[in-house]
């Protein structure tokens, strides 16, 4: 209970949990463990299912362009 409502006082903070790939970022909240993403404006949004498979689409399309 004290840590989340520490995010909500002092606002959250995020760790890189996704290094691999430069265009799509994924942070997590070290206090809260909550997962965030980038959207396409730059704004962090909460990682919901609709941004994961987003993510994963976007991912393959790189990986495909990279490897040929």
């Amino acid at each position: 209970m004290k840590k989340k409502m520490l995010c909500k006082l002092l606002g959250h903070r995020f760790v890189s949990i996704k290094k691999e790939d430069i265009l799509i970022k994924e942070y997590k909240c070290t206090c809260c463990d909550k997962k965030f993403t980038v959207d396409g404006y730059g704004r962090i949004v909460k990682l919901s299912k609709y941004w994961e498979d987003n993510n994963l689409v976007f991912e393959r399309k790189f990986r495909n362009r990279a490897a040929v």
